[in-house]
């Protein structure tokens, strides 16, 4: 079987020039835009907009790297649809166009004529390989020749890593997020869930905006932005992120959606499946790469026997807290609890932790970096 191949660009800065020479440069090394996507083709361009956040802060993918891709897209005369199921609380109307305000989406799909587009209509796709039952999809899914993805890189408590798998959880429209993260609340079922939609989704291209990423605790306000200034491409989004998993300096097989793609026998989830093209992998690794805080006593409860891993399980445990000194009120936690465990009672966050599934939906959608983590004495142990 011949290798997959992903492309590695170093790409300091969002100045469009730049921007322009670099991408084009990631693409070539692959083979070009139209080894890809067909010119005159129907193409729905996926960003990450997790949540209302300005570009400088690394949460989302940066507008003027999206402008880039429509710009090659336009060249070859493609019907472009842009568009995001932001966070978990995308069926608010007065949400989403607030997302598209503020990440800079709305405007430049304005100045590049473009249409912008919301994920209110939906289809359900064949049952998944992996036999997870069924889950809607954007209807744009189908109606579209090609599904161009533009993850950004970054960190993620939960899968440890948002790349391009991760991405694509966008296209499950509104609250239905909310179902998913309810019924898939570990992070190895949540990865089965996330590799069904990829093998029901299939993006034909995926160009990641590692230019300003985020490590630490990320995906949102409580991650770090980091300077990684990085292009990375390809056809593969399980290759893609083996190689953003490398970068990051992380084994890949302790990020939840690549060792779910080594069970599934999936391409692409090892380093040896991959051909790197453009900068060579040595010369790109980050040692000092910070990643979520909670990763390292997963990694450990991954690499353990099975009696071992589920002896230990129920005594390292994660949970929410509330900071009330930096809690605003804004009960964005409380709108999106998939287990509805938070509630604002006499001007204070409240958690009933008997139901709290640990998923972190409610400290990723707050936007004052208002929530911490509360971890069990064998989660402090292992994580020091």
């Amino acid at each position: 079987m011949s290798k997959l191949q992903v492309s590695i660009v170093k790409c300091k800065t969002y100045h469009p020039d730049e921007l322009m020479e670099k991408i084009g440069e990631a693409l070539r090394l692959i083979g070009g835009i139209e080894k890809f996507i067909r010119p005159g083709a129907k193409v729905l361009v996926k960003p990450n907009l997790l949540m209302a956040a300005s570009p400088e802060a690394a949460i989302t993918t940066h507008p003027e790297f999206v402008r880039q891709v429509l710009r090659l897209l336009k060249g070859i005369n493609c019907k472009i649809y842009l568009g995001d199921g932001p966070s978990v609380f995308g069926s608010q109307m007065e949400n989403i166009i607030k997302v598209y305000e503020e990440t800079g989406i709305r405007k430049m799909a304005q100045e590049e004529m473009v249409e912008l587009v919301t994920f209110d209509k939906r289809y359900m796709p064949a049952s998944p390989a992996g036999g997870n039952g069924y889950f809607p999809l954007a209807q744009f899914v189908k109606d579209c020749d090609y599904i161009l993805n533009i993850p950004k890189f970054k960190t993620h408590e939960y899968m440890i890593l948002t790349g391009a798998v991760k991405n694509l959880f966008g296209l499950i429209p509104g609250t239905f997020k909310l179902e998913c993260h309810k019924n898939f609340h570990q992070p190895e079922r949540f990865a089965e869930m996330l590799l069904d939609v990829y093998s029901a989704v299939k993006p034909a291209l995926s160009i990641v905006d590692g230019i300003s990423g985020m490590e630490g605790n990320g995906p949102a306000t409580s991650g770090t932005k980091r300077d990684i200034g990085l292009i990375v491409a390809g056809s593969n989004p399980v290759a893609i992120d083996t190689v953003l998993a490398a970068i990051m300096n992380a084994r890949p097989e302790n990020i939840y959606t690549i060792k779910e793609a080594i069970k599934r026998n999936l391409p692409g989830a090892s380093l040896n499946d991959v051909d790197i093209l453009g900068e060579s992998l040595k010369n790109v690794v980050i040692r000092d790469f910070k990643l979520p805080d909670i990763s390292i006593p997963r990694a450990i409860l991954n690499n353990l026997p099975p009696f071992a891993a589920n002896l230990l399980k129920k005594w390292l445990t994660f949970q929410p807290k509330i900071d009330t000194d930096i809690c605003q009120l804004c009960d964005a936690c409380v709108n999106n609890c998939p287990q509805k465990t938070m509630s604002n009672k006499n001007g204070k966050i409240v958690i009933d932790y008997s139901q709290c599934i640990s998923c972190f939906c409610c400290r990723e959608v707050c936007p004052y970096a208002a929530i911490g983590i509360k971890k069990s004495f064998l989660a402090r142990l292992l994580g020091k």
